[in-house]
């Protein structure tokens, strides 16, 4: 429904800011970390992929061609970054949709904040998680320890997608047995 809806002027994702007090992160510590997570968050190396014909829901497969940099951002704003100006940079950044050929997420370093603090703009589609799960998807990619020991992302290989012909067998194989199984889970009535 979420992905239905969706247009140029009607982003479906939810955004988060989050700021953090301290000196951040290099950058490429904070990718390995975000990659040795991602294991926990299967969806997050995930596309979604469309029936032909519209014949059927869109399905979840692996990305072949999945690349963390393209979903890990770095960015600053001039020093000393204020709040209005982390506010205008997330809007920007909130105001564009995803790219519906990619897993459905980004996550933007923000560097440059007053006080010697750093942000994390988070974008993640409605269709993957809902509000609060959005943001307790964070607590699951990032460290809670301030100097985490080394990590490294497990190798990851993607299962094979599914052909046009696989997905419009699954969507007759639903749209036979989805009236039996809406049947099937209705209470009995007895007289």
């Amino acid at each position: 429904m979420f992905l239905a809806i969706e247009d140029e002027r009607n982003p479906m994702h939810i955004g988060n800011v989050s700021v953090f007090e301290g000196p951040p992160p290099t950058y490429g510590d904070f990718v390995r970390t975000v990659a040795a997570n991602l294991p926990l968050v299967p969806r997050y190396r995930q596309r979604v992929r469309f029936v032909p014909m519209e014949l059927g829901r869109p399905v979840w497969v692996d990305d072949a061609h999945f690349q963390i940099l393209y979903h890990i951002r770095r960015t600053a704003i001039p020093q000393p970054g204020s709040a209005e100006e982390l506010r205008n940079l997330a809007g920007r950044v909130f105001a564009q949709n995803l790219d519906r050929g990619k897993p459905l997420w980004e996550l933007w370093m923000v560097e440059g904040l007053e006080a010697g603090r750093w942000a994390l703009i988070s974008k993640v589609h409605h269709c993957m998680v809902d509000g609060v799960s959005g943001t307790d998807l964070l607590t699951v990619l990032l460290d809670r320890e301030p100097k985490p020991p080394p990590t490294r992302a497990p190798d990851w290989r993607p299962a094979e997608e599914p052909s046009d012909l696989h997905l419009l067998a699954d969507a007759a194989a639903d749209a036979i047995l989805d009236p039996f199984n809406r049947v099937r889970g209705l209470p009995i009535v007895r007289v």
